[in-house]
């Protein structure tokens, strides 16, 4: 566990650009209001993220549609 924080740094290309973050945010902030997505995703280490939160928006819609709040979902909502 002593290292735990290198092994974790080495999971980011030596080429990742933080820009990428602010790039997004100025996106996001541009988009019309009700089109902005629940949530975006900057990953250069492709972890994975997207796709569990991809998922996990479908498995809380599906239940959202089974307990009758599927009204909650609108037709601009990723859930």
């Amino acid at each position: 566990m002593d290292d735990l924080g290198k092994r974790l740094a080495a999971l980011i290309p030596s080429d990742a650009d933080v820009t990428e973050v602010a790039e997004a945010v100025a996106r996001l902030v541009a988009m019309k209001h009700g089109t902005r997505p629940l949530r975006t995703h900057i990953d250069p280490s492709r972890d994975g993220s997207e796709v569990v939160s991809a998922v996990a928006d479908r498995l809380r819609a599906d239940f959202f549609r089974r307990i009758g709040l599927d009204s909650l979902l609108t037709a601009g909502s990723s859930l």
